[in-house]
């Protein structure tokens, strides 16, 4: 495979916007090309990561009606869609087509506008995801899987209420200095613990939100990378590794483990030629806090139930010695599904470059990772970024 590069990124505020799922996704789009200064005219083709906008817009055909609205017509245009982790799988496609040879140059938007629709029809949408016949029919939603999870913890591993709190408490502290992040206050332990319960033990600020929002990234081959005139170093996509669980939680080998994020990293280390302590900076799928704590002992930063000494450590912080979700993470930056895995590397870029907003630059980074959960905990994907 040629060596792949990101030469560009950009990025709309997560929250409740206005603004249409296109509009979005063109503004994300636009400030990657111009952040890798290159004209529409070298585009080879857009994949847009996007998991719903049929039923939550009544939007369908995005790829096309984005590039059309770019002006990169005749390039080719693909939809990707892989639950939530749709972002980092268009991510994943386009680095395939540059590594390949197929293609120089692939703008990848992720997109998603989830606030058209009230909370009780987006948390329907977003229940399609998961098994109807062993889950969804009884009632279960991906909140109630996930409090499954962190209640299993807590009886495995001594996990307390007060400690679970830590990482949203973390996620607030980190968005409230992020300028497009969905929220951008800190919250208390108090806070957290007193809010309304969702699905037991979780509460209100363990999850994440319904969010609007893109983000983009330019890839593009070492030689175009180097023929075009972009006014700082370009970032390598050094691995990437992709893989699936059974659908229903109840058929997985562990309540406490994400197996598909255990084999996505492995591959994606392997790629890259690195190992976990090799990683200076993550950004993390926290749709629910407990999953944090899970991915980072998945990942194998930390052994298994030890990931929440490292919080209390000061370990993942933006100051520590691994920081995890220094942009506030899905917790509190938000979550539009499509637009999370692109959101996520594109923050890892800034990290990598030494652009991320003050107070959240990490230090002196040099290999950066992200992790997308697509489904819940069933299609995954681990990309390692490199700076030069």
């Amino acid at each position: 495979m040629r060596p792949v590069n990101i030469i560009g990124v950009g990025m709309t505020r997560f929250g409740v916007l206005a603004d249409s799922l296109v509009d979005l996704a063109a503004q994300a789009a636009f400030e990657a090309m111009t952040d890798a200064a290159l004209a529409s005219g070298a585009i080879d083709h857009v994949c847009v990561g996007c998991q719903n906008p049929d039923e939550f817009t009544q939007r369908g055909h995005v790829s096309t009606h984005l590039a059309d609205r770019l002006g990169l017509v005749p390039a080719g245009a693909t939809r990707v869609e892989t639950g939530p982790s749709s972002g980092a799988s268009a991510v994943e496609a386009g680095f395939n087509m540059v590594a390949s040879g197929a293609a120089e140059a692939v703008l990848v938007v992720g997109v998603e506008k989830m606030s058209e629709v009230d909370r009780g029809q987006a948390s329907r949408i977003l229940s399609k995801m998961i098994s109807f016949e062993d889950e969804a029919r009884y009632g279960a939603t991906p909140t109630a899987l996930a409090a499954m999870i962190a209640r299993r913890y807590m009886h495995d591993y001594g996990l307390t209420r007060d400690e679970l709190s830590l990482i949203p408490v973390k996620a607030h502290r980190n968005g409230a200095k992020n300028p497009l992040a969905h929220f951008q206050k800190e919250i208390t332990i108090e806070e957290v613990c007193s809010s309304r319960v969702v699905a037991d033990p979780l509460t209100l600020y363990d999850c994440s939100p319904t969010s609007d929002g893109a983000a983009a990234v330019v890839i593009t081959s070492d030689d175009l990378a180097r023929n075009v005139d972009v006014p700082r170093d370009a970032i390598q996509v050094l691995g990437i590794g992709h893989a699936t669980d059974y659908f229903a939680v109840q058929h997985r080998h562990s309540l406490t483990s994400l197996s598909a994020t255990v084999r996505a990293s492995e591959r994606a280390y392997q790629m890259a030629g690195i190992g976990p302590a090799d990683v200076d900076v993550c950004e993390v799928h926290d749709a629910f806090s407990i999953l944090e704590l899970v991915n980072v002992e998945d990942l194998g930063l930390a052994p298994r139930g030890a990931s929440i000494d490292l919080v209390k450590k000061g370990s993942l912080e933006v100051s520590g010695e691994i920081p995890v979700n220094p942009s506030g993470g899905i917790k509190a930056r938000g979550h539009p599904t499509g637009a999370t895995g692109v959101a996520q590397i594109r923050d890892i870029v800034l990290q990598l470059r030494g652009e991320a907003p003050p107070g959240l630059q990490t230090q002196s980074p040099r290999i950066g990772l992200a992790h997308n959960i697509g489904g819940f905990g069933n299609n995954i994907v681990v990309t390692i970024l490199g700076a030069e």
